[in-house]
């Protein structure tokens, strides 16, 4: 088409050009000038003003032009139905069809100008609704008799039938296509498709009958593949089948078409179908051979990455989100992924490295700061987690308020806690505290008795404490260490028989042996003997905290203290504050 154009506007113009339109040339077409056809200088000035004309709007102008070159090349039916679209609204419907009657004349070896008048007559009836017009009919009637080898003449009688309400006769015409004896392929996969027009598989009423109906148009065409086509074909067959719920058929299909052709569209096509069949072991092994024959495709590297985290396997699936990262340039849902996965692998570095280019790359946005807080938070870089989650909080949007939640506080608090930055901590955790949900009872015991041990700690707001630590109990009785904060709390009170009471009974419910993480709690009772002038029960206790070799160091260090003050004779911190 472009050496036609530039033939074109070399040549001279059948008509004086309409200087509004200036020396730019046309754009390209989809129409083609007929390779047969008599391409004079003359016809091709026509064309290239046609293509001018109707580019800038002026139709009827272009119209005059498009007549000149049908006229010379009456059998190219697509510049034909070009034409009397054009013609339809300037000349009438009559004009309109005897070009595309004049078409049918002059290619009478094509379907195609034939579908082209049926088609136009089947869009525009006459104006008069009374008037009787079987244009439409005759056409499509005359191009099933002459050309019943071609698919596309099915096509256009049924939807034409189907238009004029008339399923029968789309019936009888399918019938017709089912009786040829081609030996394309491709007719009956065309035929295949218009037969689904007809006996549409979506209505689960009559899905068994019309499945039998439309099903033997694409068997016919695997029956007819050749080596060439074959797995074209019958990929296209299975595809068809798997949108028609044959999902049998679709996997019988795939499964020979892997084995035989090697097929990567089939492999993944049969993941989604062992997918849906829960065959989760086979879809499995598909997603890993899929992956394996094409490396480079991000998103099968996706799909096998989440494949492997629902199994709970966050070590398989983070070379996957790696690759899919290097190949795929990176979405930030896939830094995420990566990141999480690095954590429960407890790949701190890692995700510390993974979090800080995912903040060089999406740096206003909330979910990466806050990863990278967590991983921080897991290396105990305290400083540097408190920073990110700052900047989460900060660049929250109207739209990600839900990050804001009560987990988010909570992490952020117990972060500043370690800082000692404890009126800081207490902002934080008593927001986390108001954002927990009624049902989340277990969340919301636990940062009560958090905030409420720390503030014990620190000896600061007791009364407030010890609302806290009493509401937690009553939201979560039972807890060892809820009760343990409790008789803490007494402790602090100076009310030593009610605090030996709580302590005792948070001891009576530890599982045993005593974990070392529980060493806190024989420490409590033992500085609780001593405050009741029981030195030996009290040296007991602190013996026996410090077997377990605590891994908190602060509390091993503390109870150490204790133990060494209580042998001689001297007071602990704790006594002393």
């Amino acid at each position: 088409m472009a050496a036609l154009l530039s033939a074109a506007i070399s040549a001279q113009a059948a008509a004086p050009a309409d200087l509004s339109l200036g020396v730019k040339a046309a754009e390209k077409s989809d129409l083609q000038l007929m390779p047969g056809g008599v391409v004079s200088a003359d016809v091709l000035a026509h064309y290239s003003a046609a293509l001018q004309f109707e580019t800038s709007g002026k139709l009827r102008q272009a119209l005059e032009h498009y007549l000149a070159v049908f006229k010379a090349d009456p059998g190219n039916a697509e510049l034909a139905a070009h034409t009397a679209g054009i013609a339809m609204q300037f000349q009438g419907r009559a004009a309109a069809v005897k070009i595309l009657e004049d078409a049918v004349q002059a290619s009478p070896r094509s379907p195609a100008p034939l579908l082209n008048l049926a088609r136009f007559a089947s869009t525009y009836p006459p104006e008069d609704l009374f008037e009787k017009d079987d244009t439409a009919l005759k056409a499509v009637t005359e191009a099933l008799e002459k050309f019943p080898a071609h698919a596309e003449v099915y096509e256009a009688a049924v939807m034409i039938h189907l238009i004029q309400n008339q399923r029968d006769k789309a019936i009888a015409v399918m019938e017709q296509a089912a009786k040829q004896d081609s030996r394309d392929p491709q007719f009956w996969l065309a035929a295949g498709r218009t037969a689904e027009r007809v006996w549409p598989l979506g209505q689960a009423e009559f899905s068994v009958e019309y499945r039998q109906r439309v099903a033997p148009f694409f068997e016919n065409a695997l029956k007819h593949v050749t080596k060439a086509d074959a797995e074209q074909v019958t990929l296209e067959v299975a595809q068809q089948y798997l949108l028609t719920n044959d999902s049998e058929r679709a996997r019988q299909l795939c499964e020979k078409l892997a084995t035989a052709h090697n097929s990567l569209e089939a492999r993944k096509l049969l993941y989604r179908l062992y997918g849906a069949a829960e065959q989760k072991d086979k879809a499995l092994a598909t997603l890993e051979q899929i992956v394996k024959q094409a490396p480079e495709d991000a998103e099968q590297q996706r799909l096998l990455a989440g494949e492997y985290d629902k199994l709970k396997q966050p070590e398989k699936a983070i070379p996957h989100l790696e690759v899919a990262i290097q190949n795929g340039g990176g979405e930030i849902s896939d830094y995420l992924k990566l990141g999480w996965e690095l954590y429960q692998t407890q790949k701190y570095e890692d995700m510390v490295r993974v979090g800080q280019r995912s903040v060089r790359l999406f740096p206003d946005h909330p979910l990466v700061h806050y990863q990278l807080a967590i991983a921080h938070r897991a290396r105990e870089e305290w400083a540097s987690a408190v920073k990110h989650f700052a900047e989460a909080e900060q660049h929250v949007g109207s739209t990600q308020t839900e990050l804001l939640d009560h987990l988010f506080y909570y992490q952020y608090g117990v972060t500043l806690e370690r800082m000692a930055r404890f009126e800081a901590a207490a902002r934080m955790l008593e927001k986390s505290i108001t954002l927990t949900p009624r049902e989340e009872a277990k969340a919301a015991a636990n940062t009560l008795n958090f905030l409420g041990y720390m503030w014990l700690e620190q000896g600061l707001h007791l009364d407030k404490a010890g609302e806290f630590i009493t509401k937690a109990n009553e939201l979560l009785p039972d807890q060892p260490a809820y009760i343990d904060s409790l008789g803490w709390f007494r402790y602090k009170k100076a009310d030593y028989p009610g605090a030996l009471k709580e302590l005792q009974r948070a001891e009576s419910l530890l599982k045993q042996p005593i974990a070392p993480e529980d060493a806190e709690i024989l420490e409590h009772i033992g500085l609780t003997h001593q405050a009741l002038g029981d030195k030996a029960k009290a040296l007991d206790y602190l013996e026996r905290a410090n077997a377990l070799n605590t891994p908190d160091l602060k509390a091993r260090k503390r109870i150490e203290e204790a133990l060494k003050k209580l042998k001689g004779g001297g007071k602990t911190d704790t006594e002393k504050k």
